[in-house]
């Protein structure tokens, strides 16, 4: 075979090549329920960070062009009233494809409305959600699919293109890359960075844990673990053998983070990016059997001998 040929093919299987859906279909769900809690988050702070009397930059103050205005609280709180119900939509996989690019337009008029208190978890939020808007996030564990094929559906996927899963993963991998790259102060270096991450009140989730902050092989073996998985992650999600390991070691590293700071939904949309890398063939593989055990007819009991049973019922009286 050419060296052409070699290079079609590959390219065919990376972006053409169909495969099962149950990869996009998690990441949705995970991306719905991302958009659910930050929409009613942020119904909350809509006084102090979004509404009139919010501190804001001058620039709002210019009529440069904005896709939607909203610049009251009452229609702030619809935009984000309209953000939760198009969240709802995306999780059970009603019309995902365009409530998914609803669901960006309405995050970035929310998100422009104060750019101050965004950070990297509100950015990557909405890139996933224009991005997961242009795959057919719809083709398992979806309304659409129950609707259309019934309720044995839901237990198989739609073979898809994985072009825009593609997009999903490079996005992902970038995210964990930059990171990386952004750590390059002598506090990363040092090893003493995670010490004082933690000691910034307004981002304690608990209050402070002596034990992490105050022992220096505890905080140095956790900011160099930081940056260990970061860089793997951002290098090494391509390789097929260790993509569980570093799937989970990517999950183990957003739960602890956001179990102990507050840093908004940055962890639960990378989570989401990260399932885009799941095997869907071997979830398809446990599907089958799942549904082949669920199709296994019941053990049935041993006929019963009623003539021997009556004779020795007889016998014994």
């Amino acid at each position: 075979m050419s060296s052409s040929a070699t290079v079609d093919a590959a390219a065919r299987r990376l972006f053409i090549a169909r495969r099962s859906a149950w990869p996009l279909a998690i990441a949705r769900i995970i991306i719905g329920l991302t958009i659910f809690l930050w929409s009613i988050t942020m119904l909350f702070d809509v006084p102090a960070l979004l509404g009139e009397n919010a501190v804001l930059p001058p620039e709002l103050a210019s009529d440069r062009f904005r896709w939607i205005t909203l610049d009251t609280s009452t229609e702030i709180r619809l935009g984000l009233v309209g953000l939760t119900l198009a969240s709802l939509a995306i999780i059970v996989g009603w019309k995902p494809t365009i409530w998914l690019l609803a669901a960006f337009v309405l995050l970035v008029a929310v998100q422009r409305r104060n750019p101050l208190i965004l950070n990297s978890g509100d950015i990557i939020l909405r890139n996933l959600t224009l991005l997961l808007a242009f795959t057919p996030t719809g083709a398992a564990l979806s309304f659409d699919r129950y609707r259309r094929l019934g309720r044995d559906a839901l237990s198989s996927a739609g073979m898809v293109a994985p072009w825009g899963l593609r997009l999903v993963q490079l996005q992902v991998m970038v995210v964990y890359l930059v990171a990386f790259w952004s750590k390059s102060g002598n506090e990363w270096h040092e090893g003493t960075a995670v010490s004082t991450a933690l000691r910034l009140q307004d981002l304690q989730r608990f209050g402070q844990l002596d034990v992490l902050v105050d022992s220096i092989w505890i905080v140095a073996a956790l900011t160099w673990g930081i940056l260990v998985v970061e860089l793997i992650l951002g290098t090494l999600l391509w390789y097929k053998p260790l993509r569980p390991l570093l799937i989970v070691l990517g999950v183990l590293l957003h739960l602890c983070i956001g179990g102990l700071m507050l840093v908004g939904p940055f962890g639960l949309a990378m989570t989401a990016g990260l399932m885009t890398f799941l095997d869907a063939d071997a979830i398809d593989a446990l599907m089958r059997a799942r549904r082949r055990r669920q199709l296994e007819p019941e053990s049935v009991a041993p006929d019963v001998d009623v003539e021997s049973e009556t004779e020795s019922a007889s016998a014994t009286t």
